[in-house]
């Protein structure tokens, strides 16, 4: 099984930077810095502050060396590796945390991905770090967890008003079934929109190279008509 190792290095010029890698289990093999995949990477001071909050009851559960607080966690400190679970969510919110841009989607956003179950979770992670479709499996997050429902209707006024029941919540997502099924519309959408635009991207590199492939053909037959012309004459 992967592990992931979350990391505070300090640059000059771009000050603190947040970097989690991942490295495959290879217990007969030599550790090497060289087999990580990075996973995320973020420098600007609002996503770091963000990932920290996000960071801390993964830091504070961390396997190795030793649980640390986020607030104590910084360039000086050692490399933490994280549990299986926890990294793939911490990876999740490294790749939401440069398009989230009010305070109120990032809330948003860490309070859902903590309430997705553990198999949910290994769906996302999944969709959005394999493949051909991270960008769309990651935009599709993004809507799913940051969609806002328009506000209700209000209530006539010679009716009383309603009671207030607390919304059914589907177990899958840990989301209100109604919030969810409005976000499930989203991302459906978004995916489509990304398999629309890359079918063309697809259509419009192809064109090119089926018209040079037909004027080879095209004028590899000329010589052979002529050819055939001799011969019956």
């Amino acid at each position: 099984m992967e592990q992931f190792r979350l990391r505070v290095r300090n640059e000059p010029k771009r000050g603190q930077i947040w970097e989690l890698h991942l490295f495959p289990n290879q217990p007969h093999r030599r550790f090497r810095e060289a087999d990580g995949r990075v996973l995320g990477s973020s420098s600007a001071p609002e996503a770091t502050y963000w990932l920290r909050q996000a960071a801390d009851p993964f830091l504070l559960r961390a396997e190795a060396p030793s649980p640390i607080a986020a607030g104590e966690f910084g360039p000086v400190s050692e490399p933490r590796w994280l549990l299986h679970e926890d990294g793939m969510r911490m990876a999740l919110a490294f790749s939401a945390a440069r398009w989230l841009i009010t305070r109120k989607q990032r809330r948003m956003f860490l309070e859902g991905l903590r309430d997705l179950p553990s198999e949910v979770v290994l769906y996302w992670f999944t969709l959005c770090f394999y493949g051909y479709r991270q960008a769309a499996g990651r935009a599709a997050l993004r809507t799913l967890l940051t969609h806002l429902e328009p506000d209700e209707p209000m209530e006539s006024e010679g009716s009383s008003p309603p009671t207030q029941e607390k919304p059914a919540t589907d177990r899958t997502y840990g989301i209100p079934d109604r919030d969810r099924q409005a976000r499930l519309q989203q991302a459906r959408e978004a995916l489509g929109e990304f398999t629309a635009r890359t079918r063309k991207q697809e259509a419009q590199e192809i064109g090119p190279d089926r018209s040079a492939t037909d004027m080879a053909s095209d004028s590899k037959s000329k010589p052979r008509s002529r050819k055939s012309r001799r011969s019956k004459s």
